[in-house]
């Protein structure tokens, strides 16, 4: 019988591969949905914190996975519908004000910077207009059995004081 620690690296790692396969493939339903049932599973040796970032990085990451699989869908039906490859130059500049708009706010978000201490705008690290590297920031996470506070997640989220605490208390309590 498989020990906690190997089904929790095994359940990792297929988190991880579900990840990657959802970046490169169109049909990804049953993936997410198998990736959704990974997120439930206890993992008693990730840090509360760690796991409460994951969690909330995959929901962002979906998010975007989401606004991605509308602009496929009307790529698609663009391409049926003149039955040819889009120009992207006449696409730039027939939309509209409320897409340009939006099209911004996909690409920025907000950083935690540590010289000054505070949260600001800044472009976004991932690519929102393809699947990519969608997972980039959740992927950094999975370490070799547990969660990890990787750079990336320090960057958006500031310093892990919150997982350094908890730690210290599961010290005194063992």
């Amino acid at each position: 019988m498989a020990t906690s620690r190997e089904r929790q690296k095994a359940n990792l790692a297929r988190m991880k591969r579900i990840m990657e396969e959802i970046e490169s493939t169109t049909d990804d339903y049953d993936l997410i949905v198998e990736l959704q049932e990974l997120l439930r599973k206890p993992y008693p040796l990730s840090l509360k914190w760690h796991m409460i970032v994951f969690k909330s990085e995959i929901e962002r990451s979906l998010w975007y996975l989401e606004d991605i699989r509308k602009e496929e869908i009307k790529l698609e039906k663009r391409k049926r519908r003149r039955g040819k490859e889009i120009d992207e130059k006449s696409n730039r500049f027939n939309c509209k004000f409320s897409e340009k708009l939006s099209s911004i706010g996909l690409d920025s978000q907000m950083v935690y910077d540590a010289k000054s201490n505070k949260y600001k705008l800044s472009k976004s690290v991932v690519s929102r207009t393809s699947r990519a590297n969608v997972f980039a920031i959740p992927k950094s996470m999975i370490g070799e059995y547990k969660l990890q506070w990787s750079d990336e997640v320090k960057q958006i989220w500031g310093e892990d004081t919150i997982g350094k605490r908890e730690l210290l208390e599961r010290g005194i309590c063992n």
